[in-house]
């Protein structure tokens, strides 16, 4: 039986493009499958417009890391645990990605 621990999307920071501020988001959905002791954690960047003239505007620009599927075996009692681990690390790296 698959379980979901994780589904979160965390704002990094705001910066702006083209004169409209944009929030850099950090996002992971991860599930844990007990059958066969296994974390999936499927995590992606982007940014989100924040002005209502753009409300819901995504894009992925280049210089964010491209979306990512982490796979680790672990038991059930370790796993929720690991999968924030694996967030708190995307999103050091999410940081890291922004332009000067």
């Amino acid at each position: 039986m698959i379980h979901s621990l994780l589904d979160t999307t965390q704002v990094i920071s705001v910066i702006q493009l083209d004169g409209v501020p944009y929030e850099v988001c950090a996002e992971a959905a991860a599930s844990h499958d007990r059958s066969q002791n296994l974390l999936i954690v499927e995590l992606r960047a982007f940014l989100r417009a924040e002005t209502h003239d753009h409300i819901g505007e995504v894009t992925t620009p280049a210089w964010l890391p491209a979306p990512q599927t982490v796979t680790e075996r672990v038991g059930a009692e370790e796993a929720h645990e690991l999968a924030a681990d694996v967030l708190a690390s995307w999103r050091h790296k999410v940081a890291g990605s922004l332009p000067k």
